[in-house]
């Protein structure tokens, strides 16, 4: 099959796929509407996307670590680095559907920060969903994915000791949100920068133990 520029983003519960030209917009549209009681919590987010839920849930935290007013709260880096590690160990047992303990899927922030995230984003959200597509197919396929999470095991375990350095947890939080954003979209290339930011995620921690430990 030909593949197009649209982006397949489904929820649970749906029998038909939902299609979207602006995949990373719609994820933030949709983290915000999944919340109640102005809150967005981590249960809301899975229960939203299903069994869909590894890619985007993955991005949808990395963006909340990386992007301010979300990415300045803190312990937040922390924590969507736990959860990383527990998502991409699922990805590498071949689980099809993500689980979550009760005490991480409570954990939550306030729809109006993730509003604010989306205003004050919004003109690079509308960049990059033009960029994204899928592509490459041979970087994107079942060996990828099994990389990729393990990339992403080892960047979330990076982003604690470098939630000490201001603003440095947001370079293995890009790394995951490139890889997150590859296994939703199927883009080989996202998935090639993301292991490309994996390195310098690396080189990063590893220039600074002196630093952190």
């Amino acid at each position: 099959m030909r593949a197009t520029g649209r982006i397949v983003i489904a929820s649970a519960g749906e029998s038909d796929k939902d299609t979207s030209d602006r995949p990373l917009e719609d994820l933030i549209d949709r983290a915000e509407q999944a919340g109640h009681d102005g809150q967005v919590s981590i249960g809301d987010l899975l229960d939203d996307f299903g069994k869909r839920s590894f890619g985007p849930i993955i991005a949808i935290l990395a963006l909340f670590a990386t992007v301010p007013p979300v990415g300045g709260i803190p312990g937040l880096p922390t924590t969507v680095g736990v959860i990383t590690i527990l998502m991409a160990v699922q990805i590498l047992f071949g689980r099809n559907q993500p689980w979550l303990p009760r005490f991480i899927r409570d954990r939550s922030v306030s729809k109006d920060k993730v509003r604010k995230l989306r205003d004050k984003a919004d003109w690079a959200f509308r960049h990059i969903d033009k960029l994204i597509r899928p592509r490459l197919d041979w970087a994107a396929g079942h060996v990828a994915t099994w990389i990729a999470a393990l990339c992403c095991v080892l960047l979330g375990a990076m982003m604690p000791p470098l939630e000490l350095l201001p603003f440095a947890a947001a370079v293995p939080g890009i790394a995951i949100l490139l890889l997150g954003l590859g296994l939703t979209a199927r883009d080989g290339l996202l998935m090639l920068l993301g292991f490309a930011a994996s390195g310098g995620a690396a080189w990063l921690l590893i220039a600074n133990i002196p630093k952190l430990f």
